[in-house]
């Protein structure tokens, strides 16, 4: 084996060597000047590189390869032999930097210009042609290869697609995700057969070879639960959705500790796959649990324009038994509502999926042309039958006493039957970029038992949220609400809508109804709402919004003329939703005044 050395680069070498070695050497033995101040010494020359690419790629690009220079990294020009040799090095760090871009014929011109004032490197680059990929040769091999997963990640995921420009992350990134996925799908021992990439400079391409064998599948074993001493460990083991034996998929243990998490009995949840223990290729599970503390209480208040100042309070026991029994009472005391709310929950064969409840919840409000109060008893069953759709029939008991501004008081009794279904997803809870919220909710009264009155009533809504670029978004919102009854039926003033308030910004809070013939306001059998927004945060905490609401009522005969509000305001953005102070003003009406409106909650 015979080994080459260029003169020049062991020169280099030798030199740079001499350098670190002898720096602290000299340094330590120049004498010392008793009596000469610290600003003296020699000052060094600042140092600045200047990278410059003719075919005008954004600034983040340039930043990028800036970052691949050793001599990036120096701030002076303190050791003119050390800048010369890292300047000669940024040629050779450049063209690895920029084939891993995918430009692999790239001419750079450099030049080291020092003056008094400044030491300035300038690299100008002319990219050249990128190697494009020509051929993507994916092939998955072994139990896994007819699985639906690969048709997903070639469609929507695979970076690297013909006639696209190569980069070697999007082949780094590609490798990894097939074996996350190969892995996250059983398939533990799942091995490339060949795994390379060609490049061929002359032609501008790239031939791509990934052959994935993914072997045999592992299967779950035993699921281990311990550290709980306050929950029943047959309750614990209807939280595992999977079976000994079924394939192990990682989505199915994530899921495990994400329910367990929600129960809100445990303070701490481990939930490990034992690799290590597998046999027959079975994977046992441990789940390290610490029990949570059995209450839980929470206090507050706050400031609404539709509710006024207002003080909050809630209690809950977390586990009432060992079979997860749970309860929960929520309060809220304001100038011109009150709530509470007493809510017992019994989980059902799943517990993280389904649960009943039984509850108890009084209602009182005291706006300008509605006094109201309701008593309510109700049962209801929660199925969430995906992760984005749930389900919710429900049965309640309503007495409710109300009274409209100059008409005279009114109560009714109503035994309701009804169906509320949602589906929901947002990619961020706190601060979403883009999600959706759907929902319909039907109702009816069931008269000849209890109910004083008989109607039918169909309530949909919808929100959405879109980035229109980074931190700029758009918000929609459409509900309507449509009612099926006799003209002589009397409809509670719960089912009958008001608009106004947080509801319709620029009016006055439930202003916006029907009037009556005494001239009084009353709520309306239908309505339909609804609102275009906008949001830019200008900082993490802070931001600024437009809006523009619409929405009118009607009974038998619908209304041509919608309400119409605009205006503008502040946006906080905190941990428990967007806090929204906003100025509006009534669009539809003349020689009316602007209201301020405050609103806190979560956008979907």
């Amino acid at each position: 084996m015979s080994i080459h050395l260029h003169y020049a680069s062991l020169a280099s070498l030798l030199l740079l060597s001499c350098l670190i070695y002898t720096k602290p050497v000299l340094a330590n033995s120049e004498p010392k000047q008793v009596g000469v101040s610290a600003t003296s010494e020699k000052a060094t020359t600042p140092l600045e590189v200047l990278l410059k690419i003719t075919e005008g790629k954004d600034s983040e690009f340039v930043i990028q390869l800036k970052k691949e220079i050793s001599l990036s990294h120096l701030k002076n020009d303190k050791f003119p032999a050390q800048t010369d040799f890292l300047f000669e090095l940024a040629q050779q760090e450049l063209l690895a930097a920029l084939k891993a871009f995918g430009y692999y014929h790239p001419k750079i011109t450099s030049k080291l210009d020092r003056n008094a004032k400044q030491t300035l490197a300038n690299f100008e680059i002319t990219l050249g042609k990128p190697m494009l990929v020509r051929t993507i040769d994916l092939q998955i091999g072994g139990e896994a290869k007819d699985l639906p997963v690969w048709n997903q990640f070639r469609q929507f995921q695979l970076l690297l697609k013909p006639k696209t420009q190569f980069k070697h992350q999007d082949y780094t990134s590609t490798v990894n995700a097939l074996t996350n996925i190969a892995v996250n799908q059983g398939f533990i021992d799942a091995d490339f057969t060949r795994r390379e990439f060609r490049v061929y400079p002359h032609l501008n391409v790239v031939d791509v070879h990934l052959h994935l064998d993914t072997k045999t599948a592992y299967q779950f074993g035993e699921v281990h639960f311990r550290g709980s001493k306050q929950v029943n460990p047959n309750f614990l083991k209807r939280f595992v959705e999977f079976n000994s034996g079924d394939n192990y998929q990682q989505s199915d243990v994530s899921a495990l500790q994400k329910s367990l998490i929600d129960s809100r009995y445990f303070g701490l949840v481990r939930v490990i796959p034992q690799y290590s223990q597998q046999q027959d290729k079975r994977i046992p599970i441990d789940v390290e649990l610490e029990d949570s503390l059995q209450h839980r209480y929470n206090m507050g208040g706050g400031y609404g324009t539709d509710t006024g100042a207002r003080a909050l309070f809630g209690f809950e026991n977390r586990l009432i038994n060992q079979n997860g029994h749970n309860y929960q009472i929520d309060s809220l005391f304001g100038e011109r509502a009150q709530n509470f709310s007493f809510n017992y929950y019994i989980p059902g064969n799943r517990p993280a999926l389904q649960h009943w409840n039984l509850g108890y919840g009084f209602e009182g409000t005291q706006s300008d042309n509605l006094t109201k109060s309701l008593n309510t008893l109700s049962t209801d069953y929660y199925y969430q039958i995906t992760p984005l759709w749930l389900i919710n029939p429900f049965v309640s008991l309503q007495s409710e006493t109300y009274r409209y501004l100059k008409e005279p008081e009114e109560s009714t009794q109503t035994l309701l039957v009804g169906l509320n279904v949602k589906n929901r997803w947002v990619n961020n809870e706190s601060y979403p970029t883009s999600g959706y919220r759907h929902n319909a909710t039907l109702r009816a009264s069931i008269d000849n038992l209890v109910s004083e009155s008989q109607f039918g009533q169909i309530e949909l809504g919808s929100r959405g949220v879109f980035s229109l670029m980074e931190f700029w978004r758009l918000h929609a919102r459409l509900q309507t609400v449509l009612t099926i009854a006799d003209k002589n039926q009397v409809i509670p003033a719960s089912y009958r809508s008001l608009l106004g308030g947080e509801t319709l910004r620029g009016y006055e809070f439930e202003s916006v109804g029907i009037e009556s013939d005494d001239g009084s306001v009353v709520g309306a059998q239908n309505m339909v709402q609804g609102s275009i927004e906008t949001d830019y945060r200008i900082t993490e905490y802070f931001g600024l919004g437009l809006f523009s609401d619409a929405g009118q009522v009607f009974d038998n005969e619908s209304s041509s003329t919608l309400k119409i509000g605009a205006g503008l305001g502040l946006r906080a953005y905190t941990p428990v939703g967007m806090a929204k102070l906003d100025i509006a003003w009534p669009i539809s009406e003349e020689e009316q005044p602007w209201r301020i409106h405050f609103s806190l909650g979560f956008d979907l």
